[in-house]
């Protein structure tokens, strides 16, 4: 039996046992379907009658937490008012009778984001989120100075490329120049902090974790697996580079639809006096977003090659793979050419 068949027929036994079906509100009758997996996560559905529920089965920490679930679930009760993503209803983050933490949470039904199409709806998102009382999200970390914390992560991440046989000569040499140059400019971070006030920011934006229910005319933000309190221009950065759109699209914003979805944002929080500021700031935090897409992906690149990992997406290989070509890093960071 393959992890995924053993770690479905456990929960299906899970799902079932008096104690969870008393607090998490279902029955006997209530079915658990694979839903989606990402790089550190397994969602499944709980369908019971017409209710439908997520849960979701958390297999590591991209922030190295001892309770990533439990701190996921802390987000999204922060979160909730906003209206725009997914209410948590149960955490188990014992890991007693299964091996790691779960979480169940609201099920939305709906389709990714389109950049072309839905720029002022992931605006407005943005904002109801940003505009929340961070002071209230008592748990997640602070970050201060972002520039430097993606700077530091991106070190331990790249050293297993730079580490590894499979590193690719050419490549590595233009990573160690962009490390070396990035970590010059991080110094300027502390003249973005004071455009926005802190904020609850994802830091993960791709369209995948947009959902858009065209039928009632709603949308949210889900999959909150790696939030932080800091300036919202990490969210808005994460959701421009390239490293982002083309993770899951061929779509590259342009200098239009850029302006396009600033001016939504700024005007749905009341900000529009603030774009030229905003602009110049994003240009700078562009470059950490992009580099921060860069590392993962060279860390995973090699992780991906070895047979011990439990999850593995093709798709998500062979895009990372087109990423460490030259062609595509010299257009992301031109200067270093």
């Amino acid at each position: 039996m393959s992890f995924q068949e053993d770690l479905k027929q456990k929960l299906k036994n899970y799902i079932r046992e008096r104690d969870f079906m008393h607090a998490a509100g279902i029955s006997r009758r209530a079915k658990l379907e694979f839903l989606a997996q990402g790089e550190y996560n397994i969602n499944y559905l709980i369908k019971d009658e017409e209710e439908k529920y997520v849960l979701r089965v958390n297999l590591g920490s991209q922030m190295h937490l001892d309770d990533q679930i439990g701190y996921e679930f802390s987000a999204l009760q922060a979160l909730a008012p906003s209206g725009v993503t997914p209410r948590p209803f149960y955490l188990d983050n014992s890991q007693e009778k299964i091996d790691y933490g779960l979480l169940m949470m609201e099920y939305l039904p709906g389709r990714s984001l389109d950049y072309q199409k839905d720029l002022k709806t992931a605006a407005k998102i943005f904002a109801k989120i940003h505009k929340l009382d961070s002071s209230k999200a008592e748990r997640l970390v602070q970050e201060k100075k972002p520039l430097t914390a993606i700077w530091n992560e991106c070190e331990a991440l790249l050293e297993h490329y730079f580490n590894s046989e499979l590193a690719v000569s050419e490549i590595k040499k233009f990573l160690m120049k962009m490390k070396a140059e990035m970590y010059k400019k991080k110094e300027k971070e502390s003249e973005l902090m004071d455009l926005f006030p802190p904020a609850i920011v994802n830091t993960e934006v791709n369209s995948n974790n947009f959902i858009i229910d065209d039928k009632f005319n709603l949308a949210y933000l889900v999959d909150w697996e790696k939030p932080l309190i800091t300036t919202p221009l990490q969210d808005l950065s994460h959701f421009m580079v390239p490293t982002t759109t083309l993770w899951r699209t061929n779509f590259i914003f342009n200098q239009g639809e850029e302006e396009e979805f600033l001016h939504h944002y700024l005007k749905a929080r009341g900000r529009d006096s603030q774009y030229h500021e905003v602009k110049s700031a994003l240009e700078l935090f562009n470059e950490f977003s992009a580099m921060r897409g860069i590392s993962w992906s060279a860390m995973a690149w090699v992780e991906y090659q070895n047979t011990e990992r439990e999850i593995k997406n093709q798709d998500t290989f062979e895009t990372m793979d087109s990423y460490l070509k030259i062609d595509f890093l010299e257009m992301l960071f031109p200067d270093l050419n």
